[in-house]
């Protein structure tokens, strides 16, 4: 880092950067909580009409629309607002593109990341986001804002993972049943359960039903740490399951997918993989964090790490197999021999 001739630190520095990040954010999580950009919809409108709408005072409805305008999130002219073109895409209610679940999912682990000290001095978890019993709100944007993150790498997913042949996928942790939708909808002949604990199940059901696939994909409600995963399995699906849990659970899971499985199928691991110095890409190291302050024992993890953990339990030819872009997650691939 260089200095100023006086001595000071330049004002344009990595640990400024760093520090501006949160205000912008925390902008993006009150107007999407506030449902400022579906009031506003397709519409020109003024504050004092978002306000009325969204049950706010008109002053500080003001100040949080002009922030979202400096952020080029809204365009203003003159006293009225409206949502910029990605706005209107991504965070306006009954759009098939909405993202406002996943922001939702973001405000929930606010308060937690405000205690990372905590969680580093501690070596625990601060937060109760990944708290297995929990229900209501914060459990329901947790599984739709997965949802919505599913649908963007789905589509890749299906494309890359050749399921030609292959007549029942078990989808461990399948949560809202996402990649289950788009792997039954690409290989006819493909039938799939989706396990998970009974109040995300509910939740899957309502999503598998709007994709009128309930014909095709079963449900099947229970506790992965202590329940099997049946026989007869081709395939054996892990999608951001892992990252959840320590190396010596994560073998655990494995274990049950091995025994699941036929001769000659497949366990896929699907995860945003860290580089073997754990340094890399940025967004795995920040979800590491997330990990930390949330489950206490869960980590990004590398390619490498995955590939052993899989030869541990019996599996054979462990791949990587990364999604195209622009996906940004990977799928870890071994066979039971």
């Amino acid at each position: 880092m260089t200095t100023e001739p006086d001595g000071q630190v330049p004002r344009r520095n990595p640990i400024n950067r760093a520090l501006g990040g949160w205000q912008p954010a925390a902008v993006v999580m009150a107007a999407n909580k506030l449902d400022f950009f579906t009031a506003i919809g397709e519409e020109a409108v003024t504050a004092e009409e978002v306000a009325s709408r969204c049950g706010t005072p008109p002053r500080p409805t003001r100040v949080l629309l002009n922030a979202c305008v400096a952020l080029d999130i809204l365009e203003k002219e003159g006293e009225v607002y409206r949502n910029s073109p990605e706005a209107l895409q991504a965070l306006v209610r009954g759009k098939s593109t909405f993202m406002g679940d996943g922001i939702a999912h973001q405000h929930d682990l606010w308060q937690a990341w405000g205690r990372l000290h905590e969680a580093v001095r501690n070596n625990r978890r601060v937060g109760e986001r990944y708290n297995l019993t929990e229900v209501g709100d914060v459990h329901r944007n947790f599984i739709l804002a997965m949802h919505d993150r599913a649908r963007l790498d789905a589509p890749f997913l299906a494309e890359t993972l050749d399921l030609t042949g292959r007549h029942q996928l078990f989808d461990a942790g399948g949560g809202p049943g996402t990649y289950s939708i788009y792997l039954v909808k690409r290989y006819p002949g493909l039938r799939a359960i989706v396990f998970d604990l009974p109040q995300t199940i509910e939740i899957a059901k309502e999503v598998i039903a709007e994709f009128g696939m309930s014909d095709l994909i079963a449900t099947r409600a229970g506790d992965y740490f202590k329940d099997d995963f049946g026989q007869g399995n081709d395939v054996v699906l892990l999608s951001a399951i892992l990252h959840s849990m320590s190396p010596e659970r994560s073998r655990g899971l494995l274990a049950k997918a091995y025994d699941s499985l036929v001769s000659v199928g497949d366990v896929v691991v699907h995860e945003g993989l860290i580089d073997d110095e754990g340094t890399s890409p940025m967004r795995a190291v920040m979800f590491s964090l997330n990990m930390l302050v949330n489950t206490g024992e869960g980590q990004s993890y590398s390619g490498s790490e995955i590939m052993g953990l899989m030869e541990e339990v019996g599996f054979t030819n462990p791949r990587v197999v990364r999604l195209p872009e622009p996906a940004r997650t990977s799928l870890v691939i071994a066979t039971k021999p």
